[in-house]
C-alpha cells in the first residue's frame, strides 16, 4: 500500500493521500480508467473491456501498451490496491478509502438490518442516503461506457431511499421524509414505492391534498410512459386517503379486481406448465392451494406467474394481487399489502400479520408472491385457511415450504426461443437469416430475459444484420455486459441474486464456476445439493446413473462468478 488513500467518486473525481490536497492523475484517460475501475470496485475488469471503454470502441494499435502506462500512473498513487489478476485488473478499496464503497456497503447493510427487523436499520440507511451526490463517477458518469454502472448505483440509492423513508415515516419522522424526498419524488414519478412513501409522509403532516395530487401526477406519468395504471399499493393508499374519517377502513367491500401487471403479449412456450398450474388451482383441493415456480435467473418466472394469474381471474372473484418480496423486510411487504386492500397500518409486524391473515381468510383471492428469497417470509404471508390461493416465484426451490405444488421452469427450447425472438424483432427480419437467429438463441441459452434484451438491441440497431449481431455476441469480451438494454440488465439480476445467497451456496458457486462444464457427478457431488436448491446447477435430464451424470452451469453465471474478487465467498 502507498499509505492512506481517500477517493471521492461523487461530483468531481478526486484522490487524496493522507491529509494532502488532490493528487494529479494525468490526462483524461487515466482518470477515465480510474472511473471504470471504481464502477465495479473489488471486481475484475477484463483488459479488452477496459480498452474498448477507454478508447470508445476505436482503440489504436498501441492501446494495450498505453493502458499499461495508465495503470502504472495509478499504481504510483494506489499502490498494490490495484493488481493484475485473472486476465484483468482488480481495484481493492475499503469503505474508509472510497465514498462509493461506503455508500454501497451502508445501503446493503441498512437493507439487511431492515429485512431482519434489527435495530440500526434507519440510521444505516440514512448514512447511505447522506453520502449520495448527483453525478457518481465524477465527470465521466454520463459516458456510454459508464451509463450502466451509474444506472445501477442510482437504483441502489433509490432503493435505500425508499426503505429509509418507509421506516422513518413509521417511527414518526414524516417531516424529515418530506424534506428529503421533495426533489426525488418529483424526479422519479414512475417509482411507485417512492411515491407511496412520499404520499404517506405528506398525509401524516396533514397535507392530504398534496398527496392525492401526487397520485394523479404518478398515474398520468405511468399511463404516458408505460401504458399502465398505478399498482395496488398506490391505489389502496389513495382509497384510504379519500375515505371519510368516520367510515374507517373498508374491510368488507367488493373485490379488488385484477391488479396484476400486464400479461406479456409475446409470451411463448410453457404450455405443459401452464396447464398444470391451471388444473392445480381450478381442480385441486378447495383450501390452501399454493404453487412454487422456481428457476434460474432470467428464465421468466414472473412472466409465467402473471400469465397464469390472468387466466385464473374467473376462479378468484375477490381479485388478483401481487407483492414483490426480494430482500424486503416482512413488515414492509405487509404494509404494502394492507395499503393495497384498503386496510390501515398496524403498529407492529405481528399485528399487521394477524390483520392480513384474518382479511384474506374470508376471501377467494389469488396472491402472487414474486421473487421470494426466504421460505419463512413467504410462509408468513400465505393464506392460513379459506379458498384463497398463492403463486410463489423464486430462484430457490424453497424446500422449507411444505404441502405445496412445485413447478420448475427450464430455459426455452430452441424452437420456442426462435418464436420469442421473432415476436420481438418481427418474423420477417428473423427469416432473413435463420441460421444467425439460431446462433443468437443458443448464445442467449434460451433464457427469455436474455432473448428480450437481444431483441431490444436488434430493434434499436436497425442497421445491424442478425449475422453481425450473432458475431458480436460470439466475440464479446463480456457476454454478461452485452445483456443490457434500458431497464433490462441481466448483470443486475445476478448481483441481486448474489446478495441474497447464503455463504455455503456462495462458496459452492465459486468452486464449481471455476471448472469447465459439463461437470461430472464426482466433481459436483459435494456441492450439488446447495446449487440445485438455488437453480445455479442444471441436473441431467431423464434417468441416468451417477457415474454418467453430467451437470451444466450457465455461461452467464460462470462469467459473473469469474468477475468476483477471490475472497468473495468468505
Amino acid at each position: 500500500m502507498n499509505g492512506a488513500v481517500t477517493i471521492s467518486s461523487f461530483g468531481g473525481l478526486t484522490v487524496r493521500l493522507g491529509g494532502e490536497g488532490p493528487v494529479e492523475l494525468g490526462g483524461p484517460k487515466p482518470r477515465l480508467l480510474l472511473a471504470l475501475l471504481l464502477s465495479r470496485v473489488n471486481a475484475v475488469h477484463p483488459v479488452d473491456a477496459l480498452i474498448e471503454a477507454v478508447w470508445a470502441g476505436r482503440p489504436p494499435r498501441t492501446a494495450r501498451k498505453n493502458l499499461q502506462v495508465y495503470v502504472c500512473r495509478l499504481r504510483r498513487v494506489l499502490g498494490d490496491r490495484l493488481v493484475h489478476t485473472g486476465g484483468g485488473y482488480l481495484l481493492r478499496l475499503s469503505a474508509a478509502e472510497c465514498d462509493l464503497v461506503a455508500f454501497e456497503q451502508r445501503a446493503r447493510e441498512g437493507r439487511r438490518l431492515a429485512r431482519e427487523g434489527a435495530a440500526g436499520a434507519v440510521e444505516r440507511l440514512a448514512e447511505a442516503v447522506a453520502l449520495w451526490r448527483e453525478g457518481p463517477l465524477g465527470e465521466f458518469g454520463r459516458l456510454p461506457c459508464l451509463s450502466e454502472a451509474v444506472d445501477r448505483l442510482t437504483e441502489v440509492f433509490l432503493g435505500a431511499l425508499e426503505e429509509w423513508a418507509e421506516l422513518e415515516v413509521e417511527r414518526g419522522g414524516h417531516r424529515l421524509v418530506v424534506e428529503r424526498l421533495q426533489d426525488h419524488a418529483a424526479a422519479h414519478p414512475l417509482r411507485e414505492r417512492l411515491a407511496a412513501a412520499w404520499m404517506r409522509a405528506l398525509a401524516a403532516g396533514g397535507r392530504t391534498g398534496e398527496a392525492l395530487a401526487h397520485f394523479d401526477a404518478v398515474r398520468l406519468a405511468l399511463a404516458r410512459e408505460l401504458g399502465v395504471a398505478p399498482g395496488p399499493v398506490l391505489t389502496g393508499l389513495r382509497r384510504r386517503l379519500l375515505a371519510p374519517p368516520e367510515e374507517g377502513p373498508r374491510e368488507g367491500g367488493g373485490g379488488l379486481g385484477d391488479q396484476l401487471p400486464r400479461d406479456l403479449p409475446d409470451f411463448v412456450g410453457r404450455t405443459e406448465e401452464v396447464h398444470r398450474a391451471l388444473a392445480h388451482f381450478r381442480e385441486g383441493r378447495r383450501e390452501g392451494r399454493v404453487m412454487v415456480v422456481s428457476g434460474a435467473v432470467g428464465v421468466g418466472k414472473s412472466a409465467f406467474a402473471v400469465r397464469v394469474g390472468h387466466l385464473l381471474a374467473d376462479a378468484f372473484p375477490d381479485g388478483l394481487l401481487m407483492a414483490e418480496l426480494g430482500d424486503r423486510p416482512l413488515g414492509t411487504v405487509l404494509r404494502g399489502l394492507l395499503d393495497a386492500v384498503g386496510l390501515p397500518p398496524e403498529r407492529s409486524v405481528g399485528q399487521a400479520l394477524a390483520r392480513w391473515r384474518s382479511w384474506i381468510a374470508r376471501r377467494r383471492l389469488l396472491l402472487v408472491l414474486d421473487d421470494a428469497v426466504s421460505a419463512t417470509v413467504a410462509e408468513a404471508l400465505l393464506p392460513g385457511r379459506g379458498p384463497s390461493g398463492a403463486l410463489v416465484t423464486s430462484r430457490y426451490r424453497l424446500s422449507g415450504l411444505s404441502g405445496v405444488e412445485w413447478v420448475p421452469l427450464a430455459p426455452l427450447t430452441e424452437a420456442e426461443g426462435l418464436e420469442l425472438l421473432g415476436r420481438v424483432i418481427g418474423v420477417g427480419r428473423l427469416m432473413t437469416d435463420p441460421e444467425a437467429a439460431v446462433r443468437i438463441v443458443r448464445r442467449c441459452e434460451g433464457l427469455p430475459l436474455a432473448l428480450r434484451i437481444a431483441g431490444a438491441k436488434l430493434n434499436a440497431l436497425r442497421h445491424l444484420r442478425p449475422a453481425e449481431y450473432a458475431d458480436r455476441l460470439r466475440d464479446a469480451p463480456s457476454l454478461l455486459d452485452e445483456m443490457a438494454a434500458g431497464e433490462l440488465v441481466l448483470r443486475e439480476r445476478y448481483e441481486a441474486f448474489w446478495r441474497g445467497l447464503p455463504p455455503p451456496q456462495r462458496a459452492a458457486f465459486l468452486r464449481l464456476a471455476a471448472r469447465t462444464p459439463p461437470l461430472r457427478y464426482e466433481q459436483v457431488v459435494a456441492d450439488a445439493e446447495e446449487l440445485l436448491e438455488c437453480s445455479l446447477l442444471t441436473p441431467p435430464s431423464g434417468e441416468v446413473s451417477a457415474h454418467l451424470a453430467l451437470y451444466e452451469m450457465s455461461v452467464f453465471a460462470r462469467e459473473f462468478a469469474g468477475g468476483l474478487p477471490p475472497d468473495a465467498g468468505d
